[in-house]
């Protein structure tokens, strides 16, 4: 009887992390398509960054002041540092500042790629997690796919500073996958972690964009468009897919978790076709089912079927 109770716990925990998984990469396309129509829309990735936090910040606020703000919600003050450069303001600012010397698609490649195999080996080295077949093929099969999805893009012409987008876009994922593996290893809650995040980016942007960019160019921006992207980039992806992949990462574990990042540029193809009007080519459509397959394998939806 005991046994079968710790199965059914476990295999709840397992859904619960799916459907965590899932709304952590439906938010984060979303707001990836929303970003490249704010670009279009006359927005700097540094305001995006500014309008991110400063919703995010307003939300997970109340959030900290009741877990303690004295304490940081329980994690402390070295903990939050860590994690908020990790997967905070730093992490976002190398993210978006690579797509000033590097196309779109050479990030579609390198970022999801480095977090997959970076957090992988590092939940085999470092946490201990066991990898089976199904993880290393799914991963595999994945990464193929994203190949495909940005090979459009990797073959064109990108300007001789792409080499410095590329170096930025690989040093955000690192960071991104180091923030992965201690959330995992700390075993910290999700809503306290975000919560920290959040605040202490807000405290950490808010001052020196102002102070850089000055109120006259706020002013001057499409208002518009950048509560749009407060919303989106703030609540949504600096909130609730936070929280979602945070979740994840506690129920699936690093290398499963990992896997859903990873298929945000291939459900990022089919949400930008509504929003920017970007059809998607053969090569990329044929990554989009790549990445699915990849991702079934992964967590293990043929074998439950008994196909190998």
């Amino acid at each position: 009887m005991v046994q079968v109770t710790t199965e059914a716990a476990g295999i709840k925990r397992e859904r619960w992390g799916f459907l965590c998984g899932a709304i952590m990469a439906l938010g984060a396309s979303l707001s990836f398509a929303a970003a490249r129509a704010g670009i279009l829309g006359g927005l700097g990735a540094v305001d995006m960054i500014f309008a991110r936090y400063v919703v995010a910040g307003a939300v997970m606020l109340p959030l900290l002041l009741r877990y303690g703000v004295h304490d940081l919600a329980g994690i402390g003050l070295r903990r939050a540092l860590i994690l908020t450069v990790l997967g905070g303001a730093p992490f976002a600012l190398l993210q978006t500042g690579g797509y000033g010397f590097a196309p779109l698609a050479h990030g579609a490649v390198i970022a999801p790629s480095t977090v997959t195999i970076v957090s992988t080996i590092g939940a085999a080295l470092f946490l201990h997690e066991r990898l089976s077949r199904n993880h290393i093929v799914g991963a595999a099969i994945v990464l193929g796919g994203i190949l495909l999805i940005g090979w459009d893009g990797l073959t064109q012409p990108s300007g001789e500073r792409a080499w410095l987008g590329d170096l930025l876009f690989f040093a955000s994922s690192v960071l991104w996958a180091g923030f992965t593996l201690l959330l995992r290893h700390w075993r910290l809650p999700a809503l306290q972690a975000t919560a920290v995040v959040a605040v202490l980016s807000f405290v950490m942007t808010t001052p020196i964009y102002l102070a850089v960019m000055g109120i006259p160019h706020l002013l001057a921006l499409p208002l518009g468009m950048l509560a749009l992207q407060g919303l989106v980039q703030g609540g949504l992806q600096g909130a609730i897919t936070m929280v979602a992949y945070s979740q994840a990462v506690i129920f699936l574990g690093v290398s499963r978790a990992v896997l859903f990042p990873a298929i945000v540029p291939a459900v990022s193809v089919l949400i930008g076709i509504p929003i920017v009007g970007e059809i998607p080519s053969a090569l990329q459509i044929s990554g989009l089912c790549l990445v699915t397959l990849g991702l079934l394998t992964t967590v293990g939806v043929f074998r439950r079927f008994g196909l190998r």
